[in-house]
């Protein structure tokens, strides 16, 4: 079913913005593939904006692609294409009059366009927010598009796009949502990347099966070479701290960088089952921050008894990272000791009333974590 866990698959917009063609984005699937992406569980290849002509086609009122990247306005061919490769396809709108990058929109035209949509085999749509007319209230677009999708005669996961404006996370469950974005746009760099996890410590709560909390696409492995603006990347210890916070969180993976050219080690880390698991565990509970007011230390309960316990040094120094194991809600006398699984090493530790670990400067260490004999 639709969003019963968080979705995953990949994105153009981060790496190409509107520099893409139905041949790039058959080359992705097939790199989705080939490079064991699709086997990891992500299955959507969604195109963002810049795919619409300016305007409606005068004759049936559709929005047709673009012909210097579509051949002969041809959606339908490029899904059977990906179709084919065992994924689904994802296609962006927008709620405004005009979309973000002043291409064609949906805005009154929902009904219409869903059923467009389910007619080329789409699967996924994001709805962004850009030019929404100031008197319309953006909760009724939101809802609209909701139905639409729901009408459309096809299973279609629906993506809202608001940016947080609204206080989004009170209301978006209402309008059929499978995941909604919370956050400003994403670029690859550290200090975005950790201003926009921090931003949500207080709505993790807001997300749950069926409609999950969507911090923006994944910058993993971008390493700087996105589209203008993106970012000048980030430290191997940098991304592992984004991948492992996305996880935590139970945010949709949505990757943004070149799953043709990255590199074997970032894509073994987007790859990485336990981390997956973690992301798709099927209770979806939030994780909360333990351990001091730095909130470094995130604790998360998961199925089959076990935890995820992730430590965070977004220091310049090593630092060894403590708390007490009262905070998280075990006591010594409880009969149980803590044990350890580093999820990267395999290294296996066991503690008692103290839980520590050493982390290097900009980086994370993250455990499964059972209660023992």
């Amino acid at each position: 079913m639709l969003g019963k866990t968080p979705p995953m698959g990949f994105n153009t917009w981060n790496t190409f913005s509107e520099n893409f063609n139905d041949e790039l984005i058959k080359e992705i699937a097939d790199a989705m593939v080939e490079r064991g992406f699709k086997d990891a569980g992500y299955e959507y290849v969604v195109i963002d904006d810049h795919w619409e002509m300016d305007e409606r086609d005068p004759e049936t009122g559709i929005i047709l692609p673009r012909p210097q990247k579509f051949k002969n306005q041809d959606i339908k061919s490029l899904v059977d294409y990906v179709h084919g490769k065992g994924l689904k396809m994802g296609i962006y709108t927008c709620a405004g009059v005009r979309t973000c990058g002043q291409k064609a929109a949906s805005y009154n035209h929902e009904f219409f366009d869903a059923k467009v949509f389910a007619d080329w085999g789409i699967d996924y749509v994001k709805h962004d927010y850009c030019q929404k007319p100031e008197t319309q209230d953006g909760r009724v677009l939101m809802r609209r598009m909701g139905l639409a999708l729901r009408e459309s005669g096809r299973d279609i996961l629906y993506a809202a796009c608001s940016w947080g404006q609204n206080d989004v996370w009170s209301w978006i469950r209402s309008t059929g949502a499978h995941m909604y974005r919370s956050t400003a746009d994403i670029f690859d760099s550290f200090g975005m990347i950790s201003k926009i996890y921090n931003s949500q410590i207080d709505k993790l709560g807001t997300s749950a099966p069926y409609c999950y909390n969507d911090i923006d696409m994944l910058t993993v492995g971008m390493c700087g070479k996105g589209a203008a603006g993106a970012g000048s990347g980030c430290t191997e210890g940098e991304y592992r701290i984004q991948f492992c916070i996305w996880c935590l969180y139970s945010a949709p993976l949505i990757l943004g960088c070149d799953v043709r050219k990255v590199s074997d080690e970032y894509r073994d880390l987007l790859c990485n089952k336990t981390l997956i698991r973690i992301n798709q565990d099927p209770e979806a509970r939030p994780p909360f921050p333990i351990g001091g007011i730095d909130r470094t230390i995130y604790l998360k309960q998961l199925v089959n008894d076990e935890y995820a316990l992730l430590f965070v040094n977004t220091g310049d120094e090593a630092r060894k990272l403590s708390f007490i194991s009262y905070d998280m809600g075990w006591t010594e006398n409880s009969g149980y000791k803590i044990q350890l699984t580093d999820i990267f090493t395999g290294e296996v530790s066991y503690h008692k009333n103290i839980v520590s670990a050493n982390v290097p400067a900009h980086d994370c260490r993250m455990f499964i974590m059972k209660l023992v004999k």
